[in-house]
């Protein structure tokens, strides 16, 4: 069901792998990955060793539809299923087993609530913080497993926590907002940077010095309980005080930040049962 493309230098070396379109409504990794292949195809560059294998569209009905997902939320159920039923339960089945035979994965994502790319940074290995480092995107995300670990009626898994569960070495970058032409260009620039980072390819010249990492640990996650709205239009990483009031549901509930913080992915058009706003506070790299 997935279409994969693969490029093999016939060189010993990683099998990294790359993703787009995991949510249907991110584009940017899909195009950021046609641009990548487009030019390997035509010689702009070439693998010097190791293997690239990218799924351009990882799921595709909800990518037709233009729809963060289909039944469910893909990258919240990306384990094996054993009696896999909603469409992105098969999707998963399919998309571990390409995850299973790769090193390294690179992931790439948009949001809806602001410009600035970011990514996550989970394990803080050292190769994970290199392979972060590498990708030159100044502001980080930490604290979604340990969010996560005991919220089971939302999580069941994501790429990147399968992937190192499996003892690959991933990454997720939101590359900036769903719309914005900016986002597929990061997305083609972090793959260029991950591919020569790992030595698959030359060094990719890049006109910026690395910047000093911005991290941000999250908090709490609300998921929406019932009809509201926002009482702004927060973007992400927008500072909030403890008490601010961030959203209000119909019946006159207010929704407040718990802490003095920084407003993480928040998503004004959040469907009731979905998660509607993290809240993060500044961490040290």
């Amino acid at each position: 069901m997935l279409d994969t493309i693969t490029f093999d230098s016939g060189k010993k070396g990683p099998i990294f792998l790359v993703l787009g379109g995991v949510h249907g409504n991110e584009k940017c990794g899909t195009h950021a990955i046609g641009r990548a292949i487009m030019e390997l195809r035509s010689g702009i560059f070439s693998l010097t060793s190791g293997k690239v294998v990218f799924v351009p569209i990882c799921n595709p009905e909800a990518y037709r539809l233009n729809q963060r997902y289909y039944e469910v939320n893909l990258n919240r159920v990306v384990k094996k299923h054993e009696m896999a039923s909603l469409y992105e339960q098969i999707i998963a089945n399919e998309l571990t087993g390409i995850i299973d035979t790769c090193d390294i994965m690179l992931d790439l994502h948009s949001y809806s609530s602001g410009v600035k790319p970011f990514l996550f940074v989970e394990y803080g290995t050292p190769e994970e913080l290199a392979f972060a480092k590498a990708m030159r995107i100044e502001n980080w995300v930490t604290g979604w497993n340990a969010l996560y670990h005991d919220k089971k009626e939302l999580w069941e898994g994501d790429t990147c926590t399968y992937a190192f569960d499996k003892g690959k070495l991933a990454l997720l970058i939101e590359c900036g907002q769903h719309d914005d032409p900016a986002a597929a260009q990061v997305g083609y620039r972090s793959i260029r940077l991950a591919l020569a980072h790992f030595g698959l390819t030359g060094a990719f010249a890049a006109d910026d010095e690395p910047p000093a990492p911005q991290v941000c640990k999250l908090h709490s996650v609300h998921v929406k309980r019932a009809s509201g709205k926002l009482v702004k239009p927060w973007q992400h990483l927008d500072t909030v005080k403890k008490g601010t009031p961030v959203a209000q549901y119909d019946d006159g509930e207010t929704l407040s930040s718990p802490v003095d913080g920084i407003i993480v992915m928040p998503v004004a058009n959040a469907k009731v049962g979905e998660e509607w706003i993290f809240f993060g506070v500044p961490e040290a790299a």
